[in-house]
């Protein structure tokens, strides 16, 4: 069993075995569950609406059933959720899409998508592209799903083969638009962050040059710069981490060449290892760390960014990042308090208010209309469902934007949790993607993915 051990607000990311371990426990293994027959279900037995019509303006259009299928939820308050969620609401301890009614209904939509060629009927490369996407996002939660049984098996070996027949070749998704681009270009959003409105929402038009005002970061040790995020999403995405000092590029490598200079501290404290430059042991209390005194900090109005991209599967079965990005977080440090905190979690409050933060994601209505290069910005106040570092249980609650200072408190650099704070700049702008891609291609969903793809119904045992 291989551990992924992430110093991260002082805690381990369990590795994905021992999760499922942990929740077969809780919920039975394959022996308790009792197969139910299927019985038959026509294209009209589930309700189609408006609002699903994502893939043609035909409601009963069997890729706008399947998407439904896959991604509406009915939530405890008895509303419908899900239509242009960015991930499915399905999380660890979900058993939905795996037991009856869902997962009758996805089976049957899915034998009707592969039995038709539905997928000559998708001429836009975007819809195709998406689609993959969304189909893999189902395919990857399943095999980390705690549940063993005939249906998850057939509900796993259709979706892979439904992702194989909508894959691009390697120069279709080459040719995919630069989303964050189109975004820049609508003049949708402001361009920068403005002091005296807070709540903007902002898209830096050179957040993704290699030689613009903003650089990229990267562990330098041929890990991915935020394990914790690529972990979360099953390596299904790119992590880009960005910094920008005030006074542009020049000043932010000059920080980040000062920060190299600091030694990284591997210790442990307790039950936990630590490799980072951020914290050191705290003498007057062995059981506890304190920020590092020895740390350069950044000056107030500095930027960092967390940037999403989409990968996709090519029709040969390759690992292919894209230029389409799926979520854009900024957090702009307005003031930076020059003391030194003295836990993880000293300053969660003062952190809220001296660090302002910004996030878009991924609008498939928008990405298929052509508008904004598919981003649409979180608004003040609006509250999201819970996917990263979630407790696993089904119907998370949503969480409003400030999150960000959850995890990333503390003052300044000390905010910096990606690798522990020990970041240099990016040697090449593929780095991250070819990281994601050697983590992800080692995975066990990755081997299962590859083995179904342009197979036949496999049987249980």
């Amino acid at each position: 069993m291989r551990w992924i051990k992430v110093a991260i607000l002082g805690l381990f990311l369990l590795p994905v075995g021992a999760k499922i371990g942990l929740f077969r426990a809780a919920v039975g293994n394959k022996a308790n569950i009792r197969p139910m027959s299927r019985g038959s279900l026509d294209s009209n037995s589930i309700t189609a609406s408006a609002s699903w019509n994502l893939y043609d303006p035909d409601p009963s259009n069997v890729c706008n059933r399947l998407y439904r299928s896959l991604y509406r939820r009915e939530g405890p308050d008895g509303r419908e959720y899900g239509y242009d969620e960015l991930d499915p609401l399905l999380w660890s301890g979900t058993k939905y899409l795996l037991i009856n009614p869902a997962n009758q209904q996805a089976i049957t939509i899915l034998d009707e998508f592969l039995s038709i060629h539905a997928e000559r009927g998708i001429r836009d490369p975007l819809k195709r592209a998406t689609l993959q996407r969304d189909l893999w996002a189902i395919f990857d939660w399943t095999a980390r799903a705690p549940i063993d049984t005939q249906w998850k098996l057939d509900l796993q070996s259709k979706l892979a083969r439904a992702m194989n027949r909508v894959a691009l070749s390697p120069d279709e998704i080459a040719s995919l638009p630069a989303t964050y681009s189109e975004g820049v270009k609508s003049k949708a959003f402001a361009t920068g962050y403005d002091p005296n409105k807070r709540e903007q929402p902002f898209l830096p038009p050179d957040i993704l040059d290699p030689n613009g005002s903003w650089v990229s970061l990267s562990s330098g040790e041929g890990f991915p710069v935020a394990p914790a995020h690529v972990d979360s999403f099953s390596g299904k995405s790119v992590f880009l981490v960005f910094m920008r000092l005030p006074e542009g590029r020049e000043a932010t490598l000059k920080y980040l060449k000062k920060l190299s200079e600091i030694p990284t501290l591997r210790f442990r404290v307790g039950y936990t290892e630590f490799n980072t430059k951020l914290w050191i042991p705290d003498p007057e209390t062995p059981a506890s760390v304190r920020g590092n005194p020895n740390l350069p900090q950044f000056p107030a109005g500095t930027e960092l960014a967390l940037v999403r991209e989409m990968v996709l599967i090519d029709n040969q079965g390759n690992f292919r990042p894209t230029n389409m990005i799926e979520s854009v977080q900024i957090r702009v440090h307005r003031m930076v308090p020059s003391e030194i905190p003295q836990t993880f979690f000293s300053g969660a409050s003062e952190t809220r208010t001296n660090m302002d933060t910004f996030e878009f994601i991924l609008s498939r209505p928008k990405l298929f209309a052509g508008q904004s290069g598919g981003l649409r910005p979180i608004l003040p106040g609006e509250r999201q469902f819970a996917f990263f570092q979630s407790h696993g249980i089904d119907w998370e609650s949503k969480v409003a934007l400030t999150v960000c200072s959850t995890c990333h408190v503390g003052p300044g650099i000390y905010s910096v949790r990606s690798r522990g704070g020990d970041v240099v700049p990016a040697s090449d702008p593929n780095q991250q993607a070819n990281e994601a891609k050697q983590w992800k291609v080692r995975r066990y969903e990755w081997a299962l993915l590859q083995r179904l793809r342009q197979s036949e119904p496999v049987t249980f045992k």
